[in-house]
């Protein structure tokens, strides 16, 4: 089925709006039912804060994360294989990288674990076929992929120590992204509907997280952040064409 441009407008807006008052509904009811999942009690806990507070907005974010999935399945289901090995790797690495934050926000895991799973989410991306393209050497953009893929993974974690921070650099780059695809890529395509999703539900968890924040998105959140953050880096700005665009 053919959608018209103003049809395609009303649809995207629909699924930003949908997904933020999901973000806002879901965070909602962790912050009143789950008050201490995610609190750091042991020292060694960085946060500009003088307070404790709950670390669990991730949550959210791979909640509509996999909803974007069905959503774009439900209402497109000609214009993508939901098969790709690209999309497989996306989840597959999204996936770890959220397990791994939510034990480590559960259990305190040891850095070395952490790192050796980021260095993980980058072999997922370059295995499925989510990789850098700039050098002649395919091994030294795999090693740049992996690079990328950590670095981002903590950049995350890092900025999310500080009220918003996180969150509205997240969004802009994102909307960067998204702004470059649709002015020059296929509209179509379920990049855009991850994207839409992904912005929306950071809009959600910015609500909470603006200073004073009342929570964190914690480590669920920027692992999983930092690797879609790393995918979509690789496929809108890495190996762009001229002009810049998401490619399939």
């Amino acid at each position: 089925r053919m959608y018209s441009a103003t049809q395609l407008f009303f649809i995207f807006s629909g699924l930003f709006f949908g997904a933020l008052v999901f973000a806002l509904l879901v965070n909602s009811v962790f912050i009143r039912f789950f008050r201490t999942f995610g609190i750091r009690e042991g020292e060694g806990t960085v946060r500009w804060s003088a307070t404790q507070k709950p670390a669990f907005g991730g949550i959210g974010f791979f909640l509509i994360f996999l909803g974007a999935f069905a959503i774009h399945g439900a209402l497109f289901p000609k214009y993508d294989n939901p098969y790709q090995p690209e999309l497989i790797g996306l989840l597959a690495a999204t996936g770890l990288g959220f397990l791994m934050g939510l034990a480590d926000d559960a259990y305190d895991t040891r850095p070395v674990l952490k790192l050796l799973t980021q260095i993980a989410c980058g072999i997922i991306l370059i295995a499925s076929g989510s990789s850098i393209r700039i050098f002649d050497a395919q091994w030294a953009n795999w090693l740049l992929t992996v690079f990328w893929t950590v670095g981002l993974m903590n950049s995350i974690n890092m900025l999310d120590n500080m009220d918003g921070i996180a969150t509205v650099t997240s969004i802009a780059i994102l909307a960067c992204g998204l702004f470059m695809h649709l002015t020059t890529g296929p509209i179509i395509t379920i990049n855009v509907v991850l994207i839409i999703g992904i912005i929306a539900a950071l809009g959600g968890f910015l609500f909470f997280n603006w200073n004073p924040s009342r929570m964190y998105m914690g480590d669920t959140g920027s692992q999983f952040l930092g690797v879609f953050l790393a995918y979509v880096g690789i496929r809108c700005f890495w190996n762009a064409q001229s002009p810049v665009g998401l490619t399939e």
